[in-house]
């Protein structure tokens, strides 16, 4: 069984600029390096004419973690999430989203959409978190997707801050 996230980000910035920020190597860059010190790294970073395909890597400290989700971990912990989006076409861009984990079988996958608003932009996503442990990969899914959404979240205000930095 999986369990469905579902998060929107209204920006007050239009589409295009969100869009360019999102596509934008050096934002990338940034955000690995500021999150260096907690174990993250660009995983690979592709880009073309208005489009990405873009991971970081987290280190996970397992010792951080409730005792119900290190009694199945194996080995060392790490998530790559990983982003792709498409050019900016009238207003809207498509992307797609995933994150893996090593050291326990978590995958989570969806789609993203990016169109402009009278108020400046909304960004969606939508997809599905996926934890293959008997028993108790329900319970784990929970605490995911709320780990996720919580990324998504900050994510809005990283996207804020680095226009706000580089306009």
């Amino acid at each position: 069984m999986s369990r469905r996230i579902e998060f929107t980000a209204n920006y007050s910035l239009p589409a295009e600029i969100v869009h360019r920020t999102l596509v934008d190597g050096r934002f990338w860059n940034q955000r690995a390096e500021n999150g260096a010190d907690k174990g993250l790294t660009l995983d690979h970073l592709t880009t073309g004419e208005g489009t990405i395909d873009v991971g970081l890597a987290q280190a996970i400290d397992t010792s951080q973690l409730p005792s119900l989700v290190t009694k199945v971990i194996k080995g060392d912990v790490s998530i790559v999430r990983s982003e792709a989006w498409g050019p900016l076409v009238d207003g809207k861009a498509e992307g797609t989203f995933s994150a893996v984990a090593t050291g326990i079988p978590i995958n989570a996958t969806g789609t993203a959409s990016l169109v402009d608003t009278p108020e400046g932009s909304t960004l969606r996503i939508e997809g599905d978190v996926d934890v293959n442990v008997k028993l108790i990969g329900g319970a784990i899914e929970g605490m995911v997707a709320d780990q996720i959404l919580g990324i998504l979240g900050r994510d809005q205000e990283v996207v804020e801050e680095w226009v706000a930095a580089n306009a």
